[in-house]
């Protein structure tokens, strides 16, 4: 089979729409089909793709995945062979103005998916100093010579003959292939987290369109030809070996998927993998989904909406309803503390707000915030749960803006989580009751199909 693919290695500016994204949107307006997969970006990246292009997207990250194979499963099942598949990952972290400090993630997925790398650079005052931080950056992205980044672009020359200059610099240096450039006027503020979501998104996205239209209007500004080449140089694709799985006919609802959700589109794509079918239930204004075997609530924006959900008798009624028939819920993320006795949120003064009452924990939101990363982490289930079994183990994100706290130690936890890359432990987190399970990590359910499969077959269809 083929998957045309291509990496996209940007730098990325906090409180700038990525130069990364405003390519797609590009290329979206140049009618170019695509599938986009997102790696160790910031949350508002996969809302802004679909707000502003209306384009769903799917982690995607060598580490969270657990293997290649998990890895290349997921490629290949929300990848499309008559599509252009771009992973869009962060170039590095500039230390100065000739020198980017190069993240392992982009070489990462070129070996794991066997693609290549275009790069885009951040240009200096001088086309000098930005020549010889690309010329370094593409030599560490490039270890072993294989002739992995196939292209460049740059962001911010001020005008044609600075980038005419840059692009000579830039060829003295490197064999790769200059491919143009985004001016500085393009570039937009990505407005704050919380509006991205509610009544109004649509106009509030007006700027961000705006450079769109004037990237697009000057088609020999980049070569949008040769970009899209690239991702056909090597599209013949070997599958991993099969993963072979019970399909589970059941009907599971994404509690806020379409509408409030801080995640890539992963949860729902694991479930269609499972022979589920899937369907986005927005609490503020759809009717309780009664006839779901299954509600997942993913990482969704409740730090906002929390309290609204909790004002939704069909809402509250129809959780109280779905613990008692022993449908399967997990929530998971900044959705855990409204299962707990009460919460604290951010910016209102509304002191605590009364939680379902599921659990004895209480929890408090911060405002999401793409500069203190969130870190990644392994977790082992210390004891067995209606959803893992003691020693069993998941991949995930420990979030910075929900915090659950346990008093006294009363509600017992089913997992220990800690930092692969520190090696430090950090907490616990996991709380059963019956068939409702809650953590205030975000899950890649990527990271262990078995898992996942065998929670589902505790809910036998009807």
């Amino acid at each position: 089979m083929n998957l045309p693919r291509l990496i996209i290695a940007d730098e990325i500016k906090a409180g700038i729409v990525s130069p990364g994204l405003m390519l797609v949107y590009a290329m979206a307006n140049f009618g170019i089909k695509m599938k986009v997969f997102l790696c160790s970006r910031p949350e508002s990246d996969a809302r802004l793709l679909k707000v502003v292009a209306n384009i769903e997207s799917v982690s995607i990250d060598s580490y969270l995945c657990g293997s290649v194979k998990n890895l290349k499963t997921l490629f290949q099942y929300f990848g499309s062979e008559d599509a252009l598949n771009i992973i869009l990952t962060p170039l590095g972290d500039r230390r100065s103005d000739d020198l980017v400090q190069v993240r392992p993630e982009a070489v990462d997925l070129a070996k794991s998916l066997d693609c290549g790398i275009v790069t885009v650079f951040s240009a200096s005052a001088s086309a000098i100093q930005t020549a010889n931080m690309a010329s370094s950056a593409i030599n560490e992205l490039d270890p072993d010579g294989a002739m992995r980044v196939l292209g460049a672009i740059f962001v911010s020359p001020q005008n044609p003959r600075e980038y005419q200059l840059l692009e000579q610099e830039f060829g003295r240096r490197t064999p790769v292939l200059s491919l143009g450039y985004l001016p500085k006027e393009i570039e937009r503020v990505i407005p704050p987290i919380d509006g991205l979501y509610g009544d109004g998104v649509a106009m509030r996205m007006l700027q961000i369109k705006s450079a769109v239209l004037q990237l697009v209007s000057n088609p020999y500004q980049v070569e949008w030809q040769v970009l899209e080449a690239f991702g056909h140089l090597k599209e013949e694709w070997i599958p991993p070996i099969e993963t072979r799985l019970m399909a589970r006919f059941l009907k599971v609802a994404l509690v806020g998927q379409e509408t409030l959700s801080l995640e890539s589109s992963n949860a729902a794509e694991m479930f269609k993998f499972m022979k589920c079918s899937v369907v986005s239930y927005d609490p503020l204004n759809d009717p309780f989904p009664k006839d779901a075997d299954v509600i997942y609530f993913p990482n969704i924006i409740a730090g906002r909406y929390a309290a609204d959900m909790l004002s939704k008798e069909s809402f509250v009624t129809g959780l109280k309803q779905a613990m008692i028939s022993n449908k399967l819920l997990l929530a998971t993320g900044s959705s855990a503390p409204i299962f707990g006795k009460f919460f604290v949120t951010y910016g209102e003064e509304r002191g605590k707000i009364e939680g379902l009452g599921f659990f004895d924990f209480h929890g408090r939101f911060t405002a999401p915030n793409d500069k203190t990363p969130s870190r990644k982490v392994e977790i082992r289930a210390i004891s067995d749960s209606n959803f893992t079994k003691t020693d069993e183990k998941l991949k995930g994100v420990a979030l910075n803006y929900v915090q659950i706290s346990n008093p006294g130690n009363v509600v017992h936890s089913e997992w220990a989580y800690r930092d692969i890359l520190k090696d430090v432990e950090l907490g616990v987190s996991g709380w059963e009751r019956g068939y409702c399970f809650v953590t205030d990590l975000q899950l890649e359910l990527w990271s262990n199909f078995d898992i996942v499969n065998r929670w589902l077959a505790l809910r036998t269809k009807r």
